[in-house]
């Protein structure tokens, strides 16, 4: 029986463990999903940002269509609803293109064990065997700012301006996301950001 690895089993990266982060390749991941937890969950947005040698670069973002209609609370954070996504293709079929287009970079995501945890599951049902190395910057900006209020994305995008677009949107989060690593590394490197 094979098995698949779970997400506490994956390499954890601290972002003092990339010495020379401009000679990485990293893809910053989100998604948004149904509200459902386990099998029943559904990616119903997500969204992918490339970080390369230091710089944000390529992003791949669909909206995915779910099961069963959405309820108020995930229409009222997200700003998706059922029109939106009904003519969409469930994300199993974006998986294996989500994956190749993270290829072999670090995966980054904010409270990654939501986000991987969400990619591997989709990966066990479809058989695919995956295993990236993973950066969660929830984890590292509690280390390295531990006086901030909280580590909310929303309150570090407040603190260091990283928002251009609406927050709960897959692809907003994303390119907060990014910017936060980024700014992680210059503040590892320079103390500030």
């Amino acid at each position: 029986m094979t098995k698949y690895p779970a997400y506490s089993d994956l390499v954890k990266l601290r972002v003092e463990d990339i010495r020379e982060p401009e000679n990485e390749r990293f893809t910053v991941i989100d998604f948004e999903t149904n509200g459902k937890w386990n099998d029943e969950v559904e990616v119903i947005e997500f969204a992918a940002v490339k970080v390369e040698y230091g710089e944000l670069g390529t992003n791949l973002a669909s909206l995915c269509r779910a099961s069963e209609p959405l309820s108020g609370f995930i229409v009222n954070l997200t700003g998706i609803n059922d029109a939106m996504i009904y003519d969409k293709p469930p994300f199993e079929e974006f998986l294996e293109g989500f994956l190749s287009y993270i290829g072999n970079d670090i995966v980054v995501a904010h409270n990654a064990s939501f986000d991987v945890g969400i990619l591997l599951g989709y990966c066990k049902r479809a058989g695919i065997k995956y295993r990236p190395r993973v950066l969660d910057t929830v984890a590292n900006s509690r280390r390295l700012f531990p006086d901030f209020p909280n580590h909310k994305l929303g309150t570090l995008g407040e603190i260091m301006d990283l928002f251009d677009g609406d927050a709960h949107r897959a692809l907003a989060d994303s390119l907060a996301t990014a910017r936060l690593l980024l700014k992680m590394f210059e503040y590892r490197k320079t103390g500030t950001f």
